[in-house]
């Protein structure tokens, strides 16, 4: 076992030599070592800052902006969402929006390329969004051409659900702006109605014992009427009928007309009496003188004298009783004229009376048709009734609303903008990472030194050894074969490291275990390689490049394995890879609750089974001193 040990440190040290003495003989061999040195460091600078922070440039992608929403006039409101969104989009451009005025110009753009996407806002948005009648009825247009750009396509989706995300938002505000809007004033409405209410109630009590009063009155009223039909009636059936009231008007007439003729006779009968009072006061003269003149004839002279005397006598009676006639007739006369009088006043009095009588019995059957039967008084009676009871059920019924109403409406305690979002997930983050380029150093570096112990093992013969170097063990010409491309992975780590440091300007917290963790993973990468050529030959150089593309897909760099297909989750814990980004990952961020030191014992126990295959089954050539050359001549 001594001698083992002896010889594996002696051909180690004999065999490194040698390789060392390459670079005396082929000093040209150091700008290669040089430039291969520069490649992981060159490599990781360029990828890296190509994807350093690409939310930082969003505003740079172009994307077209169509809007034509019309907005919609919903509940005394005019809402414009579209023109709302659009003006949020332009003022805070999380991408390079370009607002355009066709929806087809703007497709004709995204499929020329000249566009990232477009967002198209349909002319019925608002009228979709507003109402809210079903979900998704707004619908917004993201169009993007996949073929294009795979990754702008996933912006665009990343956009569109966030943009959905912030339209919900403005909606839900408007619409809690609108609910406490409406609650206030429903508020302001139930105080008005619980006054209107208690007014209500007040005039229910009112008219319910009014109606009540009304139904007894409505039952006098009802008798009363009845007692009036009765009368009315039984006045009716004793009127004169109209024959009786003509012939009474008609009789009053003739006696006013007989009258008059009366008067007439009187005053014809004064003017005889007149003429007879002078003839008997002619008669009365002639006598007298007849007397005086006829006492002187002979023989009959006494006689025809006492006849005249006896007429003088009587011719002085007549006159007498003429003059008594004509004072009687006189006041026949005056007596016809008052009754005269009196007969046009009955005249009068008459037709007035028959007129009036006439006028009340149409009045009294006019009436009686017009009063209510005593079927209708019932009705009236038992109508007020009704409306007693009536009003007392709407007294009850006010006063059961009255109760049933709350006395205030529960106002939603906080503001629209919190009730439209009131959970505001909080991500707390453990092993925060600085931007999205850093995010990508463990991948990128990890594959940037990968390539590096490529070229570096490409510099060397890994499989020539000198005759004389022939005799020492196998694990002796693995390490001694490793010496110098290890020291070129090891300058790759330090321009690696600088790179990082002071171009990138990446704040590692462990600066020396950057450092460590980097020469672990060239080293072991290197083993790895040199293990895979050293087994398989030249067939070894194809399988390395498959191995990095393995190591990419399993090895959780840039997506969780476990998004990976079942094949890759299997391999992902057995391939160096995997715990060289973990490592990175501890170092870096602190991830994986600090494991670093298990990642990094993973890494070197990957790099020992490595060297470990390239001793046991590494196929070695032997060569002479001028045979023995370094890949790389300059």
């Amino acid at each position: 076992m001594l001698h083992y040990l002896r010889d594996l440190v002696r051909g180690t040290v004999a065999i490194a030599g040698a390789e060392l003495a390459l670079l005396r003989r082929f000093p040209r061999t150091w700008l290669a070592i040089l430039a291969v040195g520069l490649v992981p460091a060159l490599y990781s600078l360029i990828y890296l800052t190509s994807v350093w922070d690409p939310n930082g440039h969003t505003g740079e992608l172009p994307v077209g902006l169509v809007n034509e929403d019309q907005g919609i006039h919903y509940m005394g409101r005019h809402a414009n969402v579209g023109a709302e969104l659009s003006q949020i989009l332009l003022e805070r451009p999380a991408f390079g929006f370009r607002a355009m005025a066709h929806p087809e110009e703007a497709r004709q753009a995204v499929r020329r390329g000249e566009l990232a996407f477009a967002l198209l806002i349909p002319p019925n948005f608002s009228a979709n969004a507003v109402p809210g009648i079903e979900r998704g009825a707004g619908e917004l247009v993201i169009y993007t051409s996949e073929g294009n750009n795979y990754s702008s396509a996933g912006l665009a989706r990343r956009f569109a659900s966030e943009v959905g995300h912030q339209v919900n938002e403005m909606l839900n505000e408007q619409r809690w702006a609108l609910v406490l809007d409406t609650a206030s004033s429903s508020q302001d409405r139930l105080t008005q109605l619980r006054r209107a209410l208690a007014q209500l109630r007040d005039g229910a009590h009112t008219l319910s014992t009014g109606s009540r009063r009304y139904s007894d009155a409505a039952s006098q009223v009802g008798e009363g009427f009845k007692e009036v039909n009765g009368g009315i009636r039984h006045l009716a059936s004793h009127l004169p009928p109209p024959a009786d009231l003509k012939a009474l008007r008609s009789g009053a007439q003739q006696l006013s007309a007989g009258q008059r003729e009366l008067g007439s006779g009187l005053s014809q009968i004064g003017h005889g009496l007149d003429q007879l009072d002078t003839g008997a006061g002619q008669l009365l003269t002639g006598a007298r003188q007849m007397q005086s003149e006829t006492e002187s004839i002979w023989l009959v002279g006494d006689r025809v004298s006492a006849g005249a005397g006896q007429l003088a006598d009587g011719a002085s009676h007549l006159q007498q009783g003429l003059q008594q006639a004509r004072s009687a007739n006189r006041q026949a006369q005056l007596g016809n004229q008052q009754l005269q009088t009196g007969a046009v006043a009955l005249e009068s009095g008459v037709v007035q009376l028959t007129d009036g009588l006439q006028t009340l019995g149409d009045g009294v059957q006019k009436m009686s048709s017009k009063l209510p039967s005593d079927r209708q008084l019932d009705e009236f009676s038992d109508a007020g009734v009704q409306l007693a009871h009536g009003a007392q059920r709407l007294l009850l019924g006010l006063q059961t609303v009255e109760a049933a109403l709350p006395r205030a409406i529960t106002r939603l305690e906080g503001n629209a903008s919190g009730l439209a979002e009131s959970v505001a997930p909080q991500v707390q983050v453990d092993a925060p990472v600085a931007n999205n380029g850093v995010a990508f150093i463990p991948n990128m570096v990890s594959v940037a030194l990968w390539i590096g112990a490529v070229m570096a093992g490409y510099l060397f013969n890994m499989g020539l050894v000198l005759h004389e170097h022939d005799r020492y063990p196998r694990l002796a010409k693995a390490l001694g074969k490793m010496v110098l491309p290890a020291a070129v992975v090891l300058l790759q780590v330090a321009w690696v490291e600088l790179a990082l440091l002071f171009v990138l300007d990446v704040r590692a917290p462990r600066v020396a275990g950057l450092g460590v963790t980097m020469a672990l993973a060239a080293v072991v990468f290197l083993a790895v390689l040199s293990a895979v050529v050293q087994v398989f030959g030249d067939f070894g150089r194809i399988l390395s490049v498959l191995l990095l593309t393995l190591q990419l897909s399993a090895g959780g760099g840039v997506l969780p394995v476990e998004l990976s297909a079942g094949f890759f989750r299997a391999v992902h814990d057995w391939l160096p890879f995997s715990w060289v980004v973990q490592a990175f990952r501890a170092v870096l961020f602190g991830a994986y609750d600090q494991g670093w030191g298990h990642a990094c014992a993973m890494v070197v126990l990957s790099g020992l089974v490595a060297v470990a295959l390239m001793a046991l089954f590494g196929r070695w050539g032997r060569v002479g001193l001028d045979a023995y050359q370094p890949t790389v001549k300059l």
